[in-house]
C-alpha cells in the first residue's frame, strides 16, 4: 500500500489568477479574525511587487490556506531588523493564514520554515509579528519562545509598520514531510560576500 499523500503543499503561486485569489483571500482571512483592512497591506504589496510568495494548499481541494512571504536576504540580517548577528537569514517578513484551518497551522509553519532554511544552507530564520496582532498572537510567541527555542529580538521597523521580531536556528525537520509537500526549489544561500561583490 502506498504512504498517504501528505495533507498539505507549499508552493509558490501558479499565475496572476491565483495572484488574484490569494489577494482577496487574505482580505477576508484578515475580516473574519476582526483585523483592520490595513493589516492585509503587506501581503498585498508583496503581491504587486511580485516578491517570492510560498503559498499552503489543502492538497484534499486545493484551497489556498496560507502564505509566507520569502526573503532570501543575503546581508547579515533582515534590513528590518535591528541585530548586528552576521549570519545568513531565511526572513519572513509578513504571512497570513485562513482563521478557520487546522489548530497550530501557524506553529507547523515555523518548523517548515526552519526546515526549509536549512535545506537552503542560511543558519538561522527571521520571522516579524506585527505589534498590531501582538495581543491575539501573544500565545503563539510564548509558544516559540518557551518551547521551541525561538528568540525574541524585539520591536523593529517591518513592513507594514512596528513588529516583534522572532528568531531561530535553521534546523531540519524531515518527519515534518509526511505533513508538508514541499514544492519549492532548494536555492543555495548566497553569502554576504558575494551579494557585496555585485
Amino acid at each position: 500500500m502506498p504512504p498517504a499523500a501528505p495533507p498539505y503543499r507549499i508552493r509558490h503561486l501558479t499565475g496572476l489568477d491565483e495572484n488574484v485569489e490569494l489577494g482577496a483571500q487574505v482580505m477576508i482571512w484578515r475580516r473574519k479574525r476582526d483585523l483592520p483592512a490595513k493589516s492585509a497591506r503587506p501581503i498585498l504589496d508583496a503581491l504587486r511587487d511580485e516578491r517570492e510568495i510560498a503559498v499552503l494548499v489543502d492538497t484534499h481541494d486545493n484551497a489556498l490556506i496560507a502564505c509566507l512571504q520569502l526573503d532570501r536576504t543575503a546581508l547579515s540580517t533582515p534590513l528590518w531588523t535591528d541585530d548586528g548577528n552576521t549570519q545568513p537569514t531565511l526572513a519572513i517578513p509578513c504571512a497570513a493564514t485562513a482563521p478557520d484551518t487546522e489548530y497550530r497551522l501557524d506553529w507547523l509553519l515555523t518548523i517548515w520554515a526552519r526546515h526549509y532554511a536549512a535545506l537552503c544552507n542560511y543558519t538561522r530564520v527571521a520571522l516579524a509579528v506585527p505589534l498590531q496582532h501582538e495581543h491575539d498572537q501573544a500565545g503563539f510567541i510564548h509558544h516559540l519562545v518557551n518551547e521551541w527555542e525561538w528568540h525574541r529580538l524585539g520591536p523593529a521597523s517591518a513592513p507594514g509598520g512596528e513588529a516583534i521580531v522572532l528568531t531561530a536556528d535553521a534546523c531540519r525537520a524531515d518527519s515534518l514531510e509526511a505533513l508538508i509537500a514541499t514544492e519549492l526549489p532548494v536555492l543555495p544561500a548566497v553569502s554576504a560576500e558575494k551579494e557585496d561583490a555585485s
